[in-house]
């Protein structure tokens, strides 16, 4: 090694890279950054140290470490800072931490340096997507096209956010290019089964999927997407076929839908009264290792309403870990806050009624409220503080809840503004572990409940046996905080006055 050049170094630590030896890889390119770190004379020492830091970043990013990966990534900009690559790769990096705006940022600055990078140009798309900004996404998407026609990628990208603004023809048109220049896009057709479904033609929906499962038998999901239309128009048994096949990998593509999956197939079960199958995977899943809070909240409800004890191991009593606490506890300034917060909140991009959401009369945010200003960083603080002290007080349950409490998490929080009419559906968290509120602007209303929080056992609109299930009613003031475990079920209750309800809602996850 002592006789070799530091790029012939390099090209060991990509060829190990390639072979997916990532610890040999690091090796290689920490020792180029060692031997170069004071040699920077040359256009080729710049490109040999810049190009060493991106790929180390990129190995860091591989192996989960997405922090150091990002102060790699930086790393490479000093030295290098007008080095394409480095930006993108940077752009995926903290598109994947949940930083939206950095991400944007990186790719922008890609898109700068390379104008006729029509795959950058895909990823600003993706990311100004998933930040809300349709519109901007759309432009960014039409500018790829333009200087790659081809590219069946960003043809699907298109029609992905011409879905989500609800222009669900001009949708429909860009998956069938995606699917004329790449006839096997098994994701182009789930896409269009989506926004045939918006359209009301639930039979070309399921022509779609189906479409997609010849291409990709194994697809989680096509299956899941068969099983939830399938179930919507209530060919139950079907459904749990599907909803078999997804829960049935071993090595989930999509986690979410692999535990979603299994929970769904219950749901099913209970529809069609079919109690003792349903009781019997409850059982097997109950006895597994796997923790799933979608199963979770069904067997909570289920069980309640067939007086049954509830065999999941999670949390059978929910309701009995719900808190509230205030922003007074931590602030003597509460009103200041709370308009620090609205107004830092007004700057980032609010889509209304999100497609897949439950928000009803409302515009959310994406998942980066966090990082919106220095009030809401501050907001994250308070709310570790808050939940140190909620894990506290439980510390002694014997649940899973309690005894799996994630020793690191991450918090993502977004921003939620109804209007009058404005309320969200019943529904849970089930990728998350504790959920909650930050209660920005409440409900005055004469009808005592009207703007409050329904958390209870039943969800996803299965039938109620028993009226009697439990269920509480919380009425927010100003500053409140609750929160309560991600599996439990909750809603708004609807409004009539003319006004705003201001709310930061939030989840922490298990650090992964």
């Amino acid at each position: 090694m002592m006789n070799l050049t530091a790029a012939q170094v390099l090209k060991r630590g990509v060829v190990a890279h390639k072979e997916g030896n990532l610890h040999a890889a690091e090796q290689f390119y920490r020792t180029v950054l060692l031997s170069e770190s004071r040699h920077l004379d040359t256009p080729h020492d710049i490109d040999v140290m810049a190009e060493a830091h991106t790929n180390l970043g990129v190995t860091l990013q591989q192996r989960g470490d997405r922090d150091a990966a990002i102060d790699s990534f930086k790393q490479a900009v000093k030295i290098k800072p007008d080095y394409t690559e480095v930006y993108y790769v940077m752009g995926h990096a903290f598109r994947d931490k949940g930083d939206l705006r950095a991400s944007i940022n990186c790719y922008q600055q890609a898109v700068r340096n390379s104008p006729d990078n029509a795959d950058a140009l895909n990823n600003l798309g993706a990311a100004l997507q998933h930040n809300g900004e349709l519109e901007a996404a759309i432009e960014s998407y039409k500018q790829a096209l333009k200087i790659s026609p081809e590219f069946a990628e960003a043809y699907n990208n298109l029609g992905s956010s011409l879905l989500e603004k609800g222009d669900l023809d001009a949708a429909i048109d860009s998956y069938k290019e995606a699917i004329k220049i790449k006839p096997n896009y098994a994701n182009a057709y789930n896409n269009m089964g989506h926004a045939f479904h918006d359209k009301g033609d639930f039979a070309a929906s399921l022509d779609c999927y189906k479409s997609a499962l010849k291409i990709v038998p194994d697809s989680a999901q096509a299956h899941n997407n068969m099983g939830n239309a399938l179930r919507e128009v209530g060919e139950y048994q079907d459904a749990i076929q599907h909803f078999d096949c997804v829960a049935s990998e071993s090595d989930p593509s999509n986690p979410l839908f692999w535990l979603n999956s299994k929970a769904q197939s219950l749901e099913c079960l209970y529809i069609l009264g079919r109690y003792a199958e349903l009781r019997e995977r409850l059982h097997v899943l109950a006895e597994s290792a796997d923790i799933n809070l979608r199963v979770a909240g069904v067997s909570a409800f289920v069980n309640n309403q067939l007086k049954l004890e509830d065999p999941y191991p999670f949390c059978k009593n929910p309701l009995d870990f719900f808190q509230a606490g205030n922003l007074s506890d931590h602030l003597l300034d509460v009103s200041g806050f709370v308009e620090g917060l609205m107004l830092e909140a007004a700057e980032v991009t609010q889509l209304w009624e999100p497609r897949h959401g439950v928000t009803k009369f409302g515009f959310q945010t994406a998942p980066t409220i966090f990082k919106a200003g220095k009030n809401c960083e501050a907001l994250e603080k308070i709310l570790r503080k808050e939940i140190e002290s909620y894990y506290s007080k439980f510390s002694s349950e014997d649940c899973e809840y309690i005894k799996s409490w994630p020793s690191e998490y991450d918090l993502r929080g977004w921003y939620v503004r109804l209007i009058k009419n404005g309320h969200q559906q019943s529904h849970n968290h089930p990728s998350a572990w504790l959920s909650g509120v930050i209660y920005l602007k409440t409900i005055d209303a004469t009808d005592a409940n009207e703007g409050a929080i329904e958390l209870s056992l039943q969800g996803h609109d299965l039938p109620i046996l028993d009226d009697n299930y439990p269920r509480k009613i919380h009425r927010p003031s100003r500053g409140d905080i609750i929160f309560f475990p991600s599996s439990l079920y909750h809603k708004t209750i609807p409004f009539s006055e003319d006004t705003d309800r201001c709310v930061i809602a939030f989840d922490l996850y298990r650090h992964l």
